[in-house]
């Protein structure tokens, strides 16, 4: 990111995020000041499906789950969100209840700015909208990939699709391979990639005898990225 006059990179978190970058040190310091900060401890409830859009939220600290809750009442998480990723946004732009429910995964921290104050900006950074209908774009796209993915993968795709997007989004580069170091359990994992529990063991355990991922205390370890990339690729239904 181009150095900026002014501010304070070290505590506005909007400085790191590419959809904001373009914007001048005095707009960034001034969206940041219409924000509230909050906490939230492991467990806790940010919002609720179907809740009213209160706020969009941008997470500065922690983990948070993204969940739809299924007919049978279990809840199946849709989405992971990470330091310095918007969340929310879906709701407050469109004015409809908030599709899906988030969920803190250990103890985290947002900002959040109220859907008035955030479109009173938007209307003074009129090409900060085109960014973010670029973003959202792009998350539209991803997710109808997914729903492909869903509805004509291999769940030995899926699952390394999984994966790899945790590895993009959390993933640590270290000797040996790409660390995912997650308080998520298989049944996550499993709930991410539409298939039960006990699938999704006997697909981790084959993929560990390939050499392609292995478990070290309680995290995943991508040992052959690319691998797993040539699997998704080869399983990606053609259009």
């Amino acid at each position: 990111m181009t150095e900026k006059k002014g501010g304070d990179p070290r505590v506005n978190i909007f400085w790191k995020i590419p959809m904001f970058e373009f914007l001048e040190a005095e707009e960034l310091d001034r969206l940041y000041s219409l924000c509230s900060k909050e906490s939230f401890a492991k467990g806790d409830y940010i919002f609720l499906e179907c809740d009213q859009p209160r706020s969009l939220y941008v997470l500065v600290k922690g983990e948070v789950k993204l969940l739809k809750q299924a007919d049978d009442g279990r809840e199946m998480i849709v989405e992971m969100v990470y330091p310095g990723e918007v969340f929310g946004e879906e709701a407050v732009f469109d004015g409809q209840p908030y599709p899906l429910t988030a969920q803190a995964l250990d103890d985290v921290e947002v900002l959040s700015i109220t859907r008035a104050d955030f479109f009173a900006f938007l209307r003074d950074n009129p090409d900060l909208a085109l960014e973010i209908i670029t973003e959202l774009g792009g998350r539209l796209r991803q997710a109808q990939n997914t729903i492909r993915a869903l509805a004509m993968e291999r769940v030995e795709w899926r699952i390394a699709r999984v994966l790899l997007m945790l590895a993009r989004k959390a993933g640590v580069t270290e000797k040996g391979g790409v660390s995912i170091d997650l308080p998520l359990t298989r049944q996550d994992i499993a709930d991410m990639a539409a298939t039960t529990v006990e699938t999704t063991i006997r697909v981790l355990s084959n993929l560990k005898k390939l050499g392609l991922v292995d478990t070290e205390k309680g995290k995943i370890v991508l040992r052959d990225r690319a691998k797993l990339e040539e699997m998704v690729s080869e399983g990606c239904p053609q259009r």
